[in-house]
């Protein structure tokens, strides 16, 4: 019996485990995502409105966005920053875990008449022949990654980014 608790006592090695489906596809979780995403008053599942507006102006003149140019946000959550660059001209595809976010950010961009490609997927997962001229990945999404996983990522971005393109 004690070497059982002390099993369950035992700390975990860093990303010994991956959990993300159970955080994103959980009914309860991601309602409350939703709400602390759509809540910019507060810097706790996105930054604050404020601060979101300041970083796209400061995305689209560093990168010179402008009509055509074709991002790709990892991580797009409810599409708080896909929908900004959106009005900048650029043309967006969003893939976010989070179905209960994807559905917020497609149903966002319809009343907005916002043609903005969302896709509910694993990024890890993600795969397309599309090719971006910029890779966007906000909000500490990296740091949360396994090496194994950044280098997967890194990959990916590497396969996705068009010549003379940025992440």
């Amino acid at each position: 019996m004690f070497e059982r608790l002390e099993d369950i006592n035992e700390r975990p090695e860093p990303f010994e485990f991956y959990t993300a489906a159970d955080l994103w596809t959980d009914e309860h979780i991601s309602e409350q995502m939703l709400a602390r995403h759509l809540n910019t008053d507060i810097d706790v599942s996105s930054r604050r409105g404020a601060f979101i507006d300041q970083s796209v102006a400061w995305i689209g003149s560093h990168f010179n966005v402008g009509t055509g140019t074709r991002i790709a946000d990892f991580g797009c959550g409810p599409g708080l920053y896909s929908s900004r660059l959106t009005t900048l001209g650029a043309n967006v595809t969003g893939i976010d875990f989070s179905a209960r976010s994807i559905e917020h950010a497609r149903t966002v961009a319809a009343q907005s008449g916002m043609t903005i490609e969302y896709v509910k997927q694993n990024y890890l997962d993600f795969e397309t022949e599309d090719r971006f001229d910029i890779i966007l990945m906000i909000f500490c999404d990296f740091c949360a990654l396994s090496p194994a996983q950044r280098m997967k990522i890194l990959e990916k971005f590497q396969t996705f980014l068009a010549p003379g393109g940025s992440v």
